[in-house]
């Protein structure tokens, strides 16, 4: 997978690449890509399988098993969120260049005179979608609230999107899912795990899956954060420096971008892993599952041999996994 990446993007170009092996190089990266993806759904795979066989089969270091699956769900759950904003990102990039291509080469009223009826469509398709979202969870069933009644909103407020990026030559349509992605992930970090567990619990049941679910999702909106805020603040010279060679927009990211924002990527990563190990005991007093569900039902049933047991057991959990991710920082960062 290495020397495949390191082929589709070469640190240095004598000559700009042809159309060919444009394609060859995209068809790598999607091949890749695609096997990481399920390279990374394997080991989500073997951490379920393995945690939940040491579960059952460990004994008293059963809640090691437990550990392992939790992470294996909160791993899967990761994939899949991470697939497909970089799939959707990926289809909204290629649909770009796609529409500035079409731009070029057509007449401009023929482009206006396209565009109005394509901008209704898409805003109506997006309304009912959330409408029909919405009437999922509400159990709305009325065709003419779910589905007519937000197409015709949708497609007026598409119509009165076009109009208005008519007056533009271009749309900073990248600014603008920044401003949408960061309100999301801001309400969605402002709401305590404990709580979205509660929640979790009552759409999914007892138990760790549900655990996992609120610490993935907390994880996921404070990470977006961190990386956000990292890819703000790099350096401006090394970017200057890979363009003044003629790098493409991939190669100057892969070059100067990527070098600037791995550690501190690794470093921030690790410290969330860190705090998802000590706030899975808190989680699981809410029903999440795993060694703090033991710990409080021990508690309720007075049985404090077996609650002291739990607490050092959770005491040396986190006092290992803080050493280790110390250590890992200081060889990577």
């Amino acid at each position: 997978m290495v020397i495949a990446l390191r082929w589709a993007f070469p640190p240095l170009e004598e000559e700009p690449p042809t159309s060919q092996e444009r394609l060859s190089r995209g068809a790598v990266t999607a091949v890749v890509a695609v096997a990481g993806i399920l390279l990374l759904y394997l080991v989500a795979d073997l951490l379920g399988s393995f945690g939940d066989w040491l579960d059952d089969n460990g004994g008293p270091f059963g809640f090691i098993g437990s550990f392992l699956s939790s992470n294996g769900d909160i791993l899967e759950a990761i994939i899949a969120v991470i697939t497909a904003l970089v799939t959707a990102g990926t289809l909204m990039s290629l649909a770009g260049r796609l529409g500035s291509w079409i731009r070029a080469r057509v007449p401009r009223p023929t482009v206006r005179l396209a565009t109005l009826p394509l901008a209704a469509l898409a805003g109506g398709i997006l309304a009912i979608l959330l409408a029909r979202g919405i009437g999922w969870l509400y159990q709305i069933t009325d065709p003419l609230k779910i589905t007519w009644v937000p197409g015709l909103v949708g497609a007026a407020f598409g119509l009165f999107l076009a109009a208005r990026a008519f007056q533009r030559e271009s749309v900073g349509i990248g600014l603008t899912i920044y401003y949408i992605a960061r309100t999301i992930f801001n309400a969605i970090r402002s709401i305590e795990p404990l709580i979205m567990v509660i929640v979790f619990v009552v759409w999914v049941g007892l138990g760790p899956f549900a655990g996992s679910l609120a610490l993935a999702l907390h994880t996921i909106a404070a990470l977006a954060k961190l990386y956000s805020e990292q890819v703000e603040s790099i350096l401006e010279g090394p970017l200057e420096a890979v363009k003044a060679t003629g790098a493409t927009r991939i190669q100057t990211i892969v070059y100067a971008v990527i070098p600037q924002i791995v550690p501190p990527y690794i470093s921030f990563t690790l410290y969330r892993w860190d705090i998802n190990v000590r706030m899975s005991t808190i989680i699981g007093f809410a029903g999440g599952g795993g060694i703090g569900f033991l710990l409080q039902q021990n508690i309720r049933l007075l049985n404090y041999r077996a609650a002291s047991v739990n607490m050092l057991a959770i005491a040396i959990v986190v006092a290992s996994m803080d050493y280790l991710s110390s250590r890992v920082r200081e060889r990577i960062v």
